[in-house]
């Protein structure tokens, strides 16, 4: 693999010269302006750039063609997004070097061998994007497998042939970069936040083993200890974000909030959510069912999974939404204006902006860490999902000590995520925010010892709203503010919900007679703002 591009310098003169490369300009100016001014303001509108949800929600006119100062582009956004902790961007980039795969394919067939099925720019690519698109490319043109099995053929004929081909200081180089590649690429990917759009990664637990089965295997060969930062962090996080997002299947469910008339209210001044730490929630035994899961032993099926400690090692704040529309005893508790979230973008909303300190007293920004996920209500649900968590873990060559230790430490996630049946109907979708003594924030307020206050635009725009909300004329000017600021394709518009849903217009149906998600009859066709 050649080394990246990074090169900048040689922009084509008649750049841009399609809506990739525009929005790809777009992002790096947002990019520039959320480093220059971190504000709330400023994250969320680089946030809106790089979260589509409906699959034709994104233009694709103009000249297809891929130059060096395109994948110099994506390389820096690349970079970039890994300093700043913005996983949102670097899964948009995956995105994008899989469509341009894809549609590079399309070209090749339609010229009938006049256009290349290989794409020469992408020799530059980063490393872990450089192997999506070789994985993605064997997956999309042999049609031969799931994306899991191309991918592992590919790292493991790689391997192989370096091993009989190359000396052995070319083999150990090479395995040391596919394994970082790989291991990123699984990372990476593990904070996709919509089925809709990246289906061939919502992995099977089969195939979420083999995958770890392998990083197990790279680690070992290239003398990486799976207990030692940073792949300890990598390895920990990417683990349970598979496990927790493979939860029903990857439910496809909307995501909901409810609150009060007052809440509403003030909600559009105020710009905040309120979330709550784990010791003030509603619920009198949080955090207690995985502990006691744990002292009936005769369930665990590795003996060095025992005696955890299951004390809370940092500061955790919630904030709960649900995947029940419209549920009259929810709207009674919580209250009866209802904010729809189509995917998982409130990762992002939630996260607060942070600063790292650098060795000249500089600082930079960052985005916090949260984690999602569907709380599950049954405990041999649990117990089987902990099992198989074990079994991940057991596949590296690690110490028992090692194992029981990395157990410990990845089960503060779980002990957050199950709960008593008897909160079932509710079916929360938890955000969790995981707060760091060594790092200063910004817009948040702490001084209430409850709760938490966090800047946010996510009441202000929602993807669609239910029952009798007072701020609904706000939101729509929100709406329509948004379509003439970014949106380049027309959509279907619910005068009711105010959902917008893009794919149903590119669908071409010619008799569309009510909302997708409220049934409202009272739509209408808007246009992208010239």
């Amino acid at each position: 693999m050649e080394i990246d591009n990074f090169d900048m310098d040689n922009k084509p003169n008649e750049w841009p010269a399609n809506a990739i490369e525009c929005q790809l300009d777009n992002i790096y100016t947002q990019l520039t302006s959320f480093k220059e001014e971190s504000c709330y303001k400023n994250k969320e509108v680089l946030l809106s750039l790089i979260s589509d949800y409906d699959l034709n929600q994104s233009s694709m006119l103009g000249l297809v063609r891929t130059t060096d100062y395109e994948v110099a582009l994506i390389n820096t956004l690349f970079f970039e997004a890994m300093f700043l902790n913005l996983s949102a961007l670097k899964t948009y980039l995956y995105e994008l070097v899989g469509h341009k795969t894809r549609m590079q394919k399309m070209a090749s067939l339609v010229s009938e061998g006049d256009i290349s099925l290989e794409i020469e720019e992408f020799k530059g690519l980063f490393h872990s994007l450089k192997l999506y698109h070789i994985t993605y490319q064997q997956f999309n043109v042999e049609k031969n497998g799931s994306y899991t099995e191309n991918l592992v053929e590919v790292v493991e004929e790689f391997i192989e042939f370096s091993k009989e081909n190359d000396p052995e200081n070319i083999f150990e180089k090479n395995i040391e970069m596919i394994t970082k590649s790989y291991i990123s690429l699984l990372n990476d990917i593990s904070y996709f936040r919509c089925i809709k759009r990246n289906k061939i990664w919502a992995f099977s637990r089969n195939e979420i083993y083999k995958l770890f089965n392998l990083a197990a295997k790279l680690s070992k060969l290239n003398g990486d200890s799976p207990v030692v930062s940073p792949l300890k962090g990598v390895l920990m996080t990417s683990i349970s974000n598979y496990i927790l997002k493979s939860r029903n299947d990857y439910n496809k469910d909307y995501i909901c909030k409810y609150i009060s008339s007052e809440v509403a209210k003030k909600s559009i001044d105020n710009h905040e959510i309120w979330m709550s730490k784990i010791e003030n929630l509603n619920d009198e035994r949080e955090q207690r069912v995985v502990p006691e899961l744990f002292e009936e032993a005769e369930w665990i099926n590795h003996s060095w999974a025992n005696n955890i400690n299951f004390e809370s090692k940092r500061e955790y704040y919630v904030s709960s939404f649900s995947k029940t529309l419209n549920d009259s005893i929810m709207k009674k508790e919580y209250g009866a204006c209802i904010y729809g979230y189509k995917d998982d973008r409130m990762v992002e909303v939630l996260s607060p902006i942070m600063y790292r300190y650098k060795k000249d007293d500089t600082k930079s920004p960052a985005f916090s860490q949260v984690i999602a996920f569907d709380v599950i209500y049954d405990r041999e649900e649990a117990k089987k999902e902990i099992k198989f968590l074990c079994d991940v873990i057991d596949c590296f060559d690690i110490s028992d000590v090692d194992k029981n230790s990395f157990l410990e430490e990845i089960l503060q996630y779980w002990i957050l995520s199950v709960k008593d049946k008897k909160w079932a109907y509710e079916r929360e979708r938890r955000y969790v925010l995981f707060m760091y003594d060594d790092y200063d924030y910004k817009e948040i307020d702490t001084k209430n010892p409850s709760f938490l206050k966090l800047k946010t635009s996510l009441f202000i725009q929602p993807d669609f709203i239910l029952g009798e909300n007072p701020v609904k004329p706000f939101i729509r000017k929100m709406v329509e503010n948004k379509r003439k600021a970014i949106y380049t394709k027309p959509y279907l518009f619910c005068n009711n919900c105010l959902n917008r849903d893009f794919d149903i217009v590119a669908g071409g149906i010619k008799e569309i007679n009510s909302c997708t998600v409220c049934g409202s009859q009272n739509i209408s066709l808007k246009k992208p703002s010239k």
